[in-house]
């Protein structure tokens, strides 16, 4: 074998070797997905959190943008105001006002600051998915994985259908309704003034907007059926079985340290 082909043999190996162990985080983050969820305690959202964030940066997820981290933390913050005013128990004291005659508890501090943690180590296990499994990736591995679920009549080669369709959608939408908004906006030459005026201006870019999608999305439904999308077969990347074992051992101890 020449030093060329030898060279070209080692990079492929190389590069195989890198996607398989990329590949290798999906269960993992799964595991602590579905851990997040199921959290009983600050300690194990606290884990499935940290391992989704280890996740994530050994994935090299991309920052996410400011917009989504302000809707992260107001997100959060409702859960744990939420929970602080409408769980009863002991009051919790200090400088924290009442609100509508219900007095902060610390049951409801506890319980709020559970369900905070559990939806940041959700978002940031979905948020490594997402740099794992781009586009409709996501949809073909799942609905691989829980073909079982055909048997008691889950329609999953549709749901795999509309998730395809939605992932390639929204940004599509949100664009389109944005060129929409402003070309309406040089329309009128000046700022909305007042509630009302703001409301025309959303319903006349909304309706354009709305057209225009249901257009494009009956070209792209005529492409999908010409290329037979629904009959072909999900795609899924085998997983190697440390990774599928750790993923399973950190949801059963999700759910067993919930006492």
């Amino acid at each position: 074998m020449s030093a060329s082909g030898a060279l070209m043999d080692a990079r492929e190996t190389s590069v195989l070797s890198r996607a398989a162990g990329r590949e290798a985080w999906a269960p993992v983050l799964l595991g602590a997905l579905a851990g997040s969820l199921v959290a009983g305690r600050l300690e194990t959202a606290a884990v499935t959190a940290l391992i989704a964030l280890v996740g994530a940066l050994r994935l090299g997820a991309a920052r996410p943008s400011v917009r989504a981290l302000g809707m992260l933390a107001v997100t959060l913050a409702s859960a744990v105001l939420l929970n602080l005013y409408l769980v009863r128990g002991t009051p919790l004291g200090g400088p924290m006002p009442r609100v509508l005659g219900a007095a902060p508890t610390v049951e409801g501090l506890r319980d709020g600051l559970l369900l905070a943690g559990r939806l940041l180590g959700a978002a940031i296990a979905m948020h490594a998915l997402a740099a794992l499994w781009a586009s409709e990736r996501a949809a073909d591995e799942l609905a691989g994985r829980l073909g079982a679920l055909r048997w008691i009549g889950v329609p999953l080669d549709e749901l795999r259908a509309v998730f395809t369709l939605a992932l390639r959608f929204v940004p599509l939408i949100g664009d389109e309704a944005r060129r929409i908004a402003r070309l309406q906006a040089l329309r009128a030459g000046r700022p909305p003034r007042g509630l009302a005026e703001r409301l025309e201006r959303m319903r006349a870019a909304l309706i354009p907007a709305l057209v225009a999608t249901l257009e494009r999305a009956d070209h792209v439904a005529l492409a999908l059926s010409a290329r037979h999308h629904r009959h072909r077969p999900p795609r899924v990347t085998p997983w190697p079985w440390p990774a599928s074992l750790a993923g399973w051992l950190l949801l059963a101890g999700a759910i067993l340290w919930r006492g």
